[in-house]
């Protein structure tokens, strides 16, 4: 076993790049306010990093760790600390931008001590897409760096470090010993440097026409846990939208990760991201408009917390209350901050832990509180939150569907960007990909819409099974793109959970699932989704045929009708007040239909 240390890191930070990170270009509105604080606190931050990396060969494979020490962290803690979001963030990123450079000189030094062995690297693993968080004390243990540690969680501290695991091969031609974008679920990562670099597809289309009746203005927000959309409403109608990728995915894809990382101390600086995306998008929807005193938030539960810098302890664990169910919260200021000083902010009231505002507005949107008929309202996601009902009684209930129907547990998975496969006919041997660009990965839709089509020529048998020859390998969708047996379980388990928990909501309200009039699917997920394929491969009920209706991005929809309507606050707080939630978590039902419902 051999360990090598390196406490020299010439490292310059380029101003640009790093406001580039913050989404903070020349031409932005807070671009010389951000470079201000670069130059004001530049010679302070490298005053503070204490820089060290190690790495140690053991066998046939490389341990590395790098930190910058406590101080960077502390400093940046005291930022956020003291209300000085702006400034915390920077200096994050900042530190961000020295770790990366780090690591590209510590890779130097790993390419020599490769030519002394005579070997190469075959590829790079980093935690936890390649192996468990508790594997890092392994990490740690080789490397055996000073001042570092775990947390109980196996997150390192202090906080701005990082390691990962380099495996060894014989052939001294290959160094994949970089970050692989390529199986990074950080899409919108400014340094991404593969094929697959483009933006997400965010959806801001919805199914209602603005009609504000008056001279007034508003803007409406959605922020949801992977994008954030932003809308300009005056009395002509949608004036301006904006769209920006979500900054705390950082912390994780999912609410799970985010309430986690919240837990851990880190609330303050998620609020803190997420009230500088706020204010970047406020004043881009509004630069060229004038004052706007009216701003309406619709966000689900946890999102909600974290803007508003709440505690997540009762998100993470039993019984999953939350802070936040009141039918309106009004703020005059405070809620975004200094960036927005007179406009008067509305957040939309969730009815549970997890089925949050975001829904209460879509429900609001599709008009369930007038209808006499019973309608379905599902979202597709991470979280699939559904609701059934009418003015009378609705009942509502989230199931844990897991990132499989975004991309993620895939092995050639990939979110809504730029090549992303979105659509499969293998009768034909057509793919469509996202933006017509060349295929890079399969996105949700293509998902379904590829399982459905194996389904119909026996590529795979009602239980999922793939054929002999593709059990090993799995199948070709393209040279690279391959769907592999495990990548088929993932889909079946998000799947199984949905298909369950519909059936659950419908028996638990006391209809027949071909008695409900009409099936509202939300979401961008649900926007591209064929209903006869989802319902062919199991996603969705048979009964739903014929019945579904796509409405798009109902969260920002429903915060449009609440600035356009003068009773959208008697409106929710009823359709609150009538909403009742079903746990599935002990629901024997649920689980019975759960293991049925795997088969396809």
């Amino acid at each position: 076993m051999k360990r090598k240390v390196i406490e020299k890191f010439n490292v310059k930070l380029n101003k640009d790049n790093i406001l580039k990170t913050l989404g903070c270009n020349k031409e932005s509105s807070i671009y010389n306010t951000v470079s201000g604080y670069f130059c004001e606190l530049e010679s302070e931050f490298y005053s503070l990093v204490s820089p060290s990396a190690a790495f140690t060969v053991d066998e046939k494979k490389i341990f590395c760790l790098l930190t910058l020490g406590n101080k960077i962290s502390d400093f940046v803690k005291s930022f956020f600390d003291n209300g000085e979001g702006m400034k915390g963030l920077l200096v994050d990123a900042m530190a961000d931008e020295f770790l990366f450079s780090m690591d590209n000189i510590l890779s130097e030094h790993i390419k020599t001590e490769c030519a002394i062995l005579n070997m190469g690297i075959k590829s790079r693993l980093d935690a936890p897409k390649d192996f468990p968080l508790s594997e890092q004390a392994v990490i740690l243990n080789k490397t055996n760096l000073q001042n570092v540690s775990l947390t109980s969680a196996f997150m390192f501290e202090p906080v701005k470090t990082f390691g990962y695991i380099l495996e060894l091969t014989d052939d001294k031609n290959i160094f994949n010993a970089q970050h692989d974008c390529s199986k990074c679920s950080n899409f919108n990562c400014p340094r991404r440097s593969t094929i697959s670099k483009g933006h997400f597809e965010i959806l801001s289309s919805y199914d209602y026409t603005p009609n504000m009746k008056n001279g007034d203005s508003a803007v409406c927000i959605d922020i949801g846990t992977t994008t954030v959309a932003f809308e300009l409403i005056t009395n002509k109608g949608t004036v301006k939208s904006h769209k920006e990728i979500n900054p705390q995915r950082r912390f994780g894809a999912d609410v799970l990760s985010r309430i986690e990382s919240a837990n851990r101390g880190r609330g303050k600086e998620l609020s803190s991201q997420i009230r500088y995306t706020l204010i970047k998008g406020f004043k881009e929807v509004t630069k060229d408009f004038g004052d706007t005193k009216k701003i309406v938030i619709a966000a689900n539960t946890t999102m909600v917390h974290l803007l508003m810098n709440y505690s997540c302890q009762s998100l993470g664990s039993y019984p999953f209350t939350s802070k936040h169910l009141d039918t309106i919260i009004t703020f005059a200021d405070n809620v975004i901050g200094s960036g927005i000083s007179s406009a008067e902010t509305f957040i939309l009231g969730g009815i549970s832990a997890f089925v949050g505002g975001d829904i209460t507005s879509g429900l609001y949107m599709c008009d369930f509180d007038k209808s006499d008929k019973v309608n379905m309202f599902i979202d597709l996601g991470t979280n699939g939150e559904m609701a059934i009902g009418n003015r009378k009684k609705i009942m509502v209930t989230s199931t844990a569907a897991g990132p499989a129907f975004e991309g993620g547990r895939i092995s050639c998975g990939t979110g809504s960007v730029d090549g992303a496969v979105c659509g499969v006919d293998l009768k034909s041997g057509t793919l469509k990909t996202i933006n017509d660009k060349p295929p890079v990965g399969i996105c949700g839709t293509g998902i379904i819409e590829l399982l459905s089509e194996m389904k119909d020529k026996h590529i795979i048998d009602e239980t999922g099974l793939l054929l002999d020859k593709y059990f090993d390998k799995g199948y070709p969708l393209t040279d690279k793109i391959t769907f592999t047996q495990n990548d088929i379980r993932q889909v079946q388990m998000a799947k199984s959970a949905i298909k369950a928990g519909i059936e659950v909501l419908a028996k638990s309200y006391g209809i027949n699932l071909y008695d409900i009039d009409t099936v509202y699917l939300a979401g961008g997920f649900g926007y591209g989704l064929s209903v006869e394929k989802a319902c062919n491969m199991g996603i969705l009920p048979s009964a739903f045929l014929g019945k579904t209706k796509t409405i798009g991005n109902s969260s920002l929809g429903g915060c449009v009708k609440y600035v356009c309507q003068n009773d959208g606050k008697q409106r929710i707080e009823h359709i609150k007040n009538i909403a009742s939630e079903i746990s599935l978590g002990n629901n024997e039902l649920f689980e019975k239909l759960y293991i049925e419902y795997m088969n396809f």
